[in-house]
């Protein structure tokens, strides 16, 4: 048989790409960075693209900023305006944005001087900085919504002198988003210390932004984003079997806690293989040999520290009729939509269903596959998430009349999704 491989470019990783911009904007040096490397604008992702307008606003003295349906820009924002106080300034987002909680982040930042107020509902966006932070005083935030919490926290903790602590408590899932910061801090020659205690996890930051030489593209170690790559997964699961997909400028060393995916892949049937251009994942059965080698016993995955790989890992799993135990995914409920829901919702029409095991206190998820069908037609809601737009084009080799609620929300990390999975021959 002729092996066939189709390249896929895949955009950079979008919890690199913003953190770095948080760190380009405290050196002040965002602007020449972004005129020094003009790629990143006009192909960046939508998230990006708004987390650069809110700086460059800020930078400007502007009084307001609008960050759509941006979780990760918001949170890291509204740190680092506080930090970086230049006069009020409100910060906005839609629906989706307006629906997830801030408060966390609005305490800690507000025991250090800052004062945060809530214009419509309390504990949500939108907020309005009225002042900034004073000084730093060592915090505790709790990470149990979010652990951008706390990246925003260590990210702004280099414009203050001296020794910084922040304490993270209830402390769940993420963690590897935590560590991703932190390496790149020290990465850049600040000196970090974390350890676990009996209080929760307590970090320690030493080093400020203004001792480090100006930040570079090289420094930051940008590389393209292993979430962005999870959506291939499934999508080789309905190409020929000795078809292989080259993810460009992966890397299996990927400081990205998604790097997890090329072992989660295992579980698809699928190989992940580096090369010198990127990652290359085949097919090493095909399904029902894979599907008998893995036996009886149900496999127990645990992915607390990988939530944006559950869509597209459940509908791969949906596609193979494998039924799996899911660990640790209580927190896709405060996405950009609650994505247990919208899974649920969606994976009806596949004859499977996705539901909490036995105590309903216990993060433990049974996804049963075992009636899995593939209708002649199937309307995906996708709650104008990219996750589930992207994660449930999959099934296009298998369904006749696939169609979408709306398709143009795969903007806000993967503008160019669409022209990539033409590439795999489903249109």
């Amino acid at each position: 048989m002729v092996k066939h491989m189709i390249s896929i470019e895949l955009p950079l990783s979008k919890s690199q790409l913003n953190r770095g911009l948080i760190v380009l904007a405290a050196q002040g040096n965002l602007k020449n960075w972004l005129s020094e490397n003009p790629d990143i604008t006009p192909k960046g992702c939508r998230d990006t693209r708004l987390l650069i307008e809110a700086l460059i606003k800020h930078i400007e003295g502007e009084d307001a900023a609008d960050f759509m349906d941006a979780g990760t820009p918001y949170r890291l924002f509204t740190a680092f305006a506080a930090a970086q106080f230049k006069r009020p300034m409100t910060l906005s987002g839609n629906r989706s944005l307006k629906s997830r909680k801030i408060s966390p982040l609005v305490e800690a930042l507000s025991a250090m001087g800052a004062k945060i107020t809530y214009p419509e509902i309390e504990g949500y966006p939108p907020i309005l900085i009225e002042t900034g932070i004073q000084q730093w005083t060592d915090v505790q935030v709790s990470v149990s919504i979010s652990s951008q919490f706390a990246s925003a926290l260590l990210l702004i903790a280099p414009l203050f002198p001296d020794t910084k602590r922040i304490i993270l408590t209830e402390i769940s899932h993420s963690q590897s988003y935590v560590d991703l910061t932190i390496q790149l801090l020290q990465s850049l020659g600040i000196d970090v210390i974390s350890t676990y205690g009996r209080e929760g996890r307590e970090i320690s930051i030493h080093g400020s932004y203004d001792k480090l030489n100006a930040v570079g593209r090289d420094q930051l170690a940008l590389e393209a984003d292993w979430s962005a790559a999870a959506f291939f997964f499934p999508l080789l699961l309905g190409l020929k079997k000795t078809d292989t997909l080259l993810l460009e400028g992966l890397s299996l060393n990927s400081r990205q806690g998604d790097r997890q995916l090329a072992t989660l892949g295992q579980l698809l049937g699928i190989e992940s293989i580096a090369d010198p251009s990127g990652v290359v994942i085949k097919r090493v059965a095909d399904l029902q040999d894979w599907q008998q080698n893995l036996g009886d016993e149900m496999p127990l995955v645990d992915l607390q520290n990988n939530p944006d790989l559950v869509p597209a890992l459940v509908v791969g799993w949906c596609i193979l009729g494998q039924s799996i135990m899911i660990q640790g995914i209580e927190n896709l409920r405060y996405k950009e939509c609650d994505r247990i829901a919208a899974l649920q919702q969606n994976l009806v029409g596949l004859g499977c269903t996705l539901e909490q095991w036995s105590d309903g206190d216990a993060d433990l998820w049974h996804l049963n596959a075992a009636h899995r069908q593939f209708p002649e037609a199937l309307h995906i809601d996708t709650k104008e998430d990219h996750r589930m737009a992207m994660a449930f084009s999959a099934l296009q080799p298998w369904i006749n009349t696939l169609t979408f609620s709306d398709t143009r929300c795969v903007e806000k990390s993967f503008p160019n999704y669409w022209e990539q999975w033409k590439k795999c021959t489903f249109e």
